[in-house]
């Protein structure tokens, strides 16, 4: 067992392999557990302000609370009753609370008649109502404006949940990027614009394949990503470190980070970034060792990826651009050749890639993309976006303050029928984040000593994290997510050279069980899974912490 551990050699092997496999086995076992639901309405009616729906029953009942579905635009729409379907009595106004979310209402009236008068643009998938028994109410008609009988929101009652929860309906930034990914296959008016598109046409992907609109589906991309990160940690602690147990190391301390599970089961396009700028860095990493071309093509290919996801790509871009000059210069290896590749690669190549993600998609003229002028003014419209961008959201945090885990991001809470809540917090591992900190301090003092080995890992670190420190736009803990892979193969370099220095090859295992226990711990608070509300509050180590 030690030698399979000890087994020293940067080139992947069958043992690597099956290794990697079990890896990527377990995790995925638990990342797939109630990822989301298989089945939502799926047939939707839109909905124009001014707009009335009727639904009538089959007698006058006692409508205590209505179950409705938002379609691709949040819904918004007074409630009048009626017994005779010609004097109405106000009763409520409802607001939606996102697209492709469950909302269940508490109305509180009795009638045989209900009307919908829309005072926005909306959209619904799904009608039901319950009398005080909770038993679900008969609906004999719904007429759109006294013409039209509507049958689309009462077609697919068996997939009604009995609890609305993060499992069946969207949440946090879903109500963006998954709504996008659904508009992207029905050729729709896209919400969101504000980021490049190829992380939301991945995310489209099993939506467009099955033609179903589920949680499953537009979290599934995401998912996948975050486990094929696992993969690519175990091949770059294999290159850096050229021994399997660092490299099993590097990739366990990725699958039981808490931050990286919740971020990548949830429905945005992070996951994708991140697992792209990973995969930029180890292939240049990669190059620097070979000089291979190839290596050299495929790290510009994958900074390519990063910036078509998020223009945070480009802050890889930064990392990428010094290790590969100060290494040309290193090793008097600043050719004509060189330099000729590297613009190829990362300059050229990023933007085929990026302009023809624009125009390959058949429906970008719903983007106002259609041609080179277009996509020009479009960047403009993104760019002032994000510069002019003022906003005030709770759970905005300070740059330095990332590290330290020091306000993570409330993304989901939902009080259940059974007195327990499910919530969801972007809470990091604090014994791999804080041990983080130490292990940057750890490679600027071999630096001032003039130990070069690792020094690339902290300019990778500097680069995908020091510019936020100039921007004037509220920031989240998210944006530290793509710092987390080089973290944490600073921390395994860090754990090398202690064993190497000590012989006390324990240390890995017992860093791994306090890391573990720290997962095991949160995992209910990074899951959604249900728990007590008082064992929730034991959990917040710091005031800032909401979950």
């Amino acid at each position: 067992m030690k030698i399979f551990f000890n087994e020293k050699n940067e080139i992947m092997n069958c043992k690597d392999y099956i290794t990697m496999i079990i890896i990527i086995i377990l995790y995925g076992i638990l990342s797939f557990y109630k990822l989301g639901s298989f089945e939502n309405p799926n047939t939707f009616q839109d909905f124009k302000a001014t707009d009335t729906l009727i639904i009538e029953m089959t007698n006058i009942e006692n409508i205590v609370k209505m179950k409705t579905f938002n379609g691709s635009k949040n819904s918004e729409y007074q409630i009048y009753v009626s017994d005779d379907n010609k004097k109405y009595q106000y009763v409520t106004q409802i607001l939606g609370e996102g697209s492709f979310a469950w909302d269940e209402l508490r109305i509180l009236t009795k009638g045989k008649y209900l009307k919908l008068l829309f005072i926005e643009d909306s959209s619904l998938g799904e009608i039901a109502l319950y009398d005080n028994n909770k038993n679900q109410i008969d609906i004999k008609n719904i007429t759109l404006n006294n013409k039209k009988k509507i049958f689309t929101l009462t077609d697919e009652n068996q997939v009604i949940p009995k609890q609305i929860s993060y499992y069946n309906s969207s949440y946090f930034d879903e109500i963006y990027f998954a709504r996008t990914a659904y508009e992207y296959t029905k050729g729709l008016n896209t919400y969101e614009w504000v980021h490049p598109p190829l992380g939301k046409l991945i995310q489209a992907l099993p939506i467009f394949i099955t033609k179903k609109m589920t949680p499953f589906n537009y979290r599934l991309m995401g998912n996948i990503s975050g486990i094929l990160m696992l993969i690519v940690m175990y091949y770059f602690g294999k290159l850096l470190f050229k021994q399997r147990k660092y490299a099993i190391l590097s990739s366990l301390l990725m699958a039981l980070d808490t931050f990286h599970f919740a971020q990548t089961r949830m429905g945005t396009v992070d996951s994708h970034l991140v697992l792209f700028i990973t995969c930029s860095l180890y292939f240049m990493c990669k190059f620097i060792k070979s000089y291979k071309t190839q290596d050299l093509f495929l790290s510009g290919l994958f900074f390519s990826l990063s910036i078509s996801v998020k223009w945070t790509g480009f802050y890889g871009g930064v990392a990428l651009a010094i290790i590969f000059f100060l290494n040309l210069i290193k090793n008097k290896k600043l050719s004509f050749i060189n330099i000729t590749k590297g613009l190829t690669f990362f300059v050229i190549l990023p933007l085929t890639v990026y302009i023809s993600l624009y125009l390959l998609f058949p429906n970008n003229r719903i983007n106002h993309t259609s041609n080179l002028k277009k996509i020009l003014i479009h960047q403009k419209d993104m760019f002032n976006y994000h510069s002019k961008l003022k906003s005030n959201h709770y759970f905005s945090s300070k740059w330095f303050t990332w590290p330290v885990v020091y306000k993570p991001v409330w993304y989901h809470n939902q009080e259940i029928s059974t007195g327990q809540r499910e919530t969801i917090t972007s809470v990091g591992n604090i014994t791999i984040w804080w041990l983080g900190i130490i292990s940057i301090i750890y490679l600027l003092i071999k630096i001032i000593k003039k130990d070069f080995r690792y020094s690339y890992l902290l300019i990778i670190i500097l680069s995908l994290w020091l510019p936020y420190a100039f921007i004037g736009r509220e920031m989240f803990i998210y944006h530290y997510f793509p710092v987390l892979p080089p973290l944490i193969l600073s921390i395994v370099s860090m754990i090398k050279e202690l064993i190497s220095k000590t012989k006390i090859e324990i240390i890995i295992p017992f860093y791994l069980i306090i890391v573990s226990a720290f997962f095991i711990i949160y995992y209910p608070v990074v899951s959604g899974i249900p728990l007590e509300p008082e064992k929730i509050e034991k959990l917040k180590l710091f005031n800032s912490w909401y979950f």
